[in-house]
């Protein structure tokens, strides 16, 4: 049904109406900004993604695992889903939180495992370390476009 109303609304009108029909993955409101941001930036750095044809859920809720904040669950149908834990990113800042997402997507989406290279000082060079404390995440204004050109070049 949803098909027959976009052909006829495209030829009611002269301009190019997208009428994609939405995928059957589910991605809670306050992630949807940052799977937009994922494309977005793969986009800019000329890696073509597009999230609506992704068959990638996300979601915010507990994750009973210690020290957890994020996990990229893979399932035998090819669909897979973000999940993001509730009390972390309740009292994250906005960089946090890209960069939770970003990690997460870096796996389901890009294919990329943990990476825990670091510099002369023990800061991560990449979005991708592991959280087990081998480099010291600095992620922020200043260097957020270094290590998304990481992210999408690998």
């Amino acid at each position: 049904m949803y098909f027959i109303k976009c052909m006829i609304i495209s030829l009611l009108t002269v301009s190019l109406i997208n009428c994609s029909i939405e995928p059957s993955s589910e991605v809670e409101t306050e992630l949807v900004y940052y799977f937009q941001l994922f494309e977005d930036e793969a986009i800019s750095r000329d890696l073509s993604i597009d999230m609506s044809s992704i068959h990638i859920s996300g979601y915010i809720e507990n994750i009973e695992t210690r020290g957890t904040l994020g996990q990229c669950k893979s399932y035998s149908d090819g669909s897979q889903t973000v999940v993001i834990d509730d009390n972390y990113w309740q009292r994250a800042d906005d960089y946090e939180k890209e960069y939770i997402v970003f990690h997460e997507l870096g796996h389901c989406v890009l294919g990329r495992d943990h990476n825990n290279v670091r510099d002369d000082e023990g800061i991560c060079e990449s979005i991708m370390q592991s959280g087990n404390n081998l480099c010291t995440s600095n992620y922020n204004d200043m260097t957020r476009e270094q290590l998304l050109d990481e992210l999408f070049s690998n």
